[in-house]
């Protein structure tokens, strides 16, 4: 169980490198939305998810805290568990790299900022005519999709978490699905976009039409839209842009090989 003094002792880490931003997963540890854990030690933090996704914090010289980030990622192999690790600085990029050299993979990714401003000015793409717009509900995670129960069990815990926390929209055609866009982690302050499209009908606008019903019910809760993707997927960058997001903040991301 994470106790309030680690929540606090983390965010304050993070507090410290102001105008830095930190994974959406963090934040929903912070807030309870899924379940997860917090290593500190002085000033540096590894926070993490019960699937296996984590991030560190703050000082990367702190020897103490290597040791103990080696003793997690040695605890997951031994399981044969998910040990995925997101950098938050080039310093930290070094650093994984010196301690974990061949075991771990890294990808560059990109996090966009989100300028509620232009996409209000905006117009909506809308949807096209003989589609139906609906919210993602129990019901609608069963079947053979990519968001699926199974999906949301993953990432969330339990599905009665998702739709009490989460935000989740999908589109169809005479009860086909078509596309979906739903928040893979979401917290107090933010909710990060994973959409898809059935190959059978992608260049149709959905896509963007079912991103823009996410986008405005972040809006409606007053929360923040959040766009990361890998630095080569083109498709995905076209679209943030269309979404008005933009300035995209370059990080590392590693994997377990």
């Amino acid at each position: 169980m994470i106790i309030d003094a680690s929540v606090t002792a983390a965010r304050n880490i993070m507090d410290a490198n102001q105008g830095k931003s930190y994974p959406t997963f963090s934040y929903s540890v912070f807030d309870r939305y899924i379940a997860g854990d917090i290593i500190i030690d002085k000033s540096s933090a590894l926070i993490g998810t019960s699937s296996g996704i984590y991030t560190v914090v703050g000082d990367e010289t702190n020897d103490d805290f290597a040791s103990r980030l080696l003793h997690e990622f040695k605890r997951r192999e031994r399981l044969n568990q998910r040990f995925t690790l997101f950098s938050s600085s080039e310093r930290w990029d070094r650093r994984i790299n010196e301690l974990f050299g061949a075991q771990l993979q890294q990808m560059q990714r990109y996090s966009f900022t989100f300028n509620e401003h232009r996409f209000l000015q905006d117009s909506r793409a809308g949807i096209p005519a003989g589609f139906r717009l609906h919210r993602t509900n129990e019901e609608s995670l069963e079947g053979h999709r990519e968001f699926d129960a199974a999906y949301i069990r993953k990432y969330w815990g339990s599905v009665e978490r998702f739709l009490e926390k989460g935000i989740g929209f999908y589109v169809s055609e005479h009860d086909v699905f078509a596309g979906e866009c739903v928040s893979i982690f979401s917290s107090d302050q933010y909710a990060e976009i994973d959409i898809v499209t059935n190959p059978l009908f992608r260049g149709r606008g959905l896509a963007q039409c079912v991103a823009e019903a996410f986008i405005l019910e972040c809006l409606e809760r007053q929360i923040t839209p959040r766009w990361d993707c890998d630095s080569h997927n083109t498709a995905s960058i076209r679209l943030a842009e269309k979404l008005n997001f933009a300035a995209p903040e370059t990080y590392s991301l590693y994997v377990r090989k």
